[in-house]
């Protein structure tokens, strides 16, 4: 019960983060340790598949792809 409660107190710190970073970049990483938190309470329920589904398809891929639309969307800062 003590690893659930830091595990959800780690994913709502996260949660909040993620939304107030003026970053975009630091958000979406933000973001990335909320999906992880939320993973590792699905281990400590023992769901082992959705945590695996949840570090492979929104940790792994939904954050790359946010992370390369993020790069190429940049505008150049003119010199």
């Amino acid at each position: 019960m003590i690893v659930f409660s830091l595990l959800a107190v780690i994913v709502l710190v996260t949660a909040v983060m993620a939304v107030r970073a003026k970053n975009l970049t630091y958000a979406a990483l933000w973001l990335a340790g909320t999906l992880v938190s939320v993973a590792a309470i699905f281990l400590t329920l023992g769901a082992e598949f959705l945590a695996a589904v949840q570090v492979l398809i929104y940790a792994g891929a939904v954050i790359t792809l946010i992370l390369f639309a993020i790069m190429f969307a940049q505008e150049e800062i003119p010199s």
